[in-house]
């Protein structure tokens, strides 16, 4: 468990807020950094931070072990806005906080589901309003967090953004809140990791998320706008342990 707030002390790996900056302007990234650190005498909370010049950069080095980004929207090369877009395929757990002299892009954060933006020049009273929301959208539970090897990179996803999985030949497919990742492996691997969270196995090629399951009709589930067949050896275990989830047995 990971908890961020006022009054912690200590500079362990489990209390650390690990941040990055992308940012072209070394002052402004400069003034960013200064405010982390007054930010962390001020609270508590201990921070790592890397800089980079560029959202190239910042993906080609990417760690999914960040918590929070904050983005410049205007970079060089590739934009911020398409920055998190790239970024949101690999990890839909970071905390983006665009920080922009251009107010008129900022509302497109919810595009790719930002927390929040600051208006430059960034002043500390404002960064530290920031700041704090970002640490409140970080997710507190890290066991609900799942990353994977793809035959690219590693990403990082919650067990609660699945909607559903299936398996075709040998490719995995995670059906996601951020679209399909796909990856190699057995069902039987999948549904052993997601034991702990609200699956089920409702066929031999489909794990579905419980909570994701929008009705049930005859043998046909619909998971979030897709629908899925049961198999009838699965059927009745399956109604059983929705029942069970709608009652609230199972965690979410």
């Amino acid at each position: 468990m990971r908890v961020f707030g006022e009054g912690q002390k200590g500079t362990t790996e489990e209390n650390m807020l690990k941040i990055a900056i992308v940012e072209n302007e070394r002052e402004d990234a400069d003034l960013l950094e200064t405010f982390i650190r007054r930010y962390e005498k001020e609270t508590g909370v201990t921070a790592e931070v890397s800089r980079f010049e560029d959202g190239e950069l910042f993906l080609l080095n990417y760690k999914t072990h960040y918590d929070v980004v904050f983005l410049d929207i205007k970079l060089v090369g590739i934009d911020g806005l398409e920055t998190a877009r790239r970024l949101r395929v690999i990890d839909q757990e970071i905390v983006i906080v665009f920080v922009t002299n251009m107010a008129q892009y900022a509302i497109r954060g919810y595009e790719v589901d930002a927390c929040d933006f600051a208006i430059k020049p960034l002043t500390y009273g404002d960064f530290y309003l920031k700041m704090r929301k970002a640490s409140r959208h970080i997710r507190r539970d890290a066991e609900d967090i799942i990353a994977f090897k793809t035959t690219s990179s590693v990403v990082k996803i919650s067990a609660s953004g699945i909607y559903y999985i299936e398996v075709m030949k040998h490719d995995i497919i995670y059906h996601t809140a951020g679209g399909e990742i796909r990856t190699h492996g057995t069902m039987r691997e999948v549904e052993e990791r997601l034991r702990p969270y609200s699956f089920f196995r409702v066929h031999h090629s489909y794990l579905v998320n419980l909570r994701h399951v929008w009705s049930v009709k005859g043998d046909i589930i619909v998971v979030s706008g897709t629908e899925i067949k049961v198999s009838r050896a699965k059927k009745a275990d399956f109604l059983q342990a929705f029942a069970k989830y709608a009652g609230g047995g199972y965690r979410i």
